[in-house]
């Protein structure tokens, strides 16, 4: 599945989304969450390295070459999490698809999920 920036980038893609059956708006929603994350990380990474810089020094950056390395880094966030080689959107489906199932109600057609399905333990690895 191909991560569509418009999806999580604008609220047309969230309403589409949110037509979409739920199984598959599950996976898709992770993948977003998985770049959303991804690009967070990587923009964590630019500042540390940019705290060893010089601020007045020739490579100093400017606001453009923020705003450029920004969009760069969305669009590598979104390519690493179309591959899926981190797991964590597994580990999302994984969790939010065995909350539906468990919460024993279904998703209305309002997009809106019963709370009940999201009030369930984390699995992780450790505790199976």
């Amino acid at each position: 599945m191909k991560t569509q920036t418009a999806t999580y980038l604008q609220w047309q893609g969230l309403e589409q989304l949110k037509q979409q059956p739920v199984e598959q708006a599950v996976e898709q929603a992770a993948e977003q969450f998985e770049a959303l994350f991804l690009q967070q990380v990587l923009k964590q990474m630019r500042s540390a390295s940019d705290a060893l810089r010089d601020p007045d020094g020739p490579f100093a950056p400017g606001p453009r070459e923020e705003m450029m390395r920004d969009w760069y880094d969305g669009q590598i966030a979104v390519e690493l999490a179309s591959r899926g080689q981190t797991g964590l959107k597994g580990l999302l489906v994984e969790q939010l698809s065995g909350a539906l199932k468990n919460s024993g109600a279904a998703v209305v057609a309002s997009g809106e999920t019963p709370i009940a399905a999201f009030s369930q333990p984390l699995r992780t690895h450790r505790n199976g």
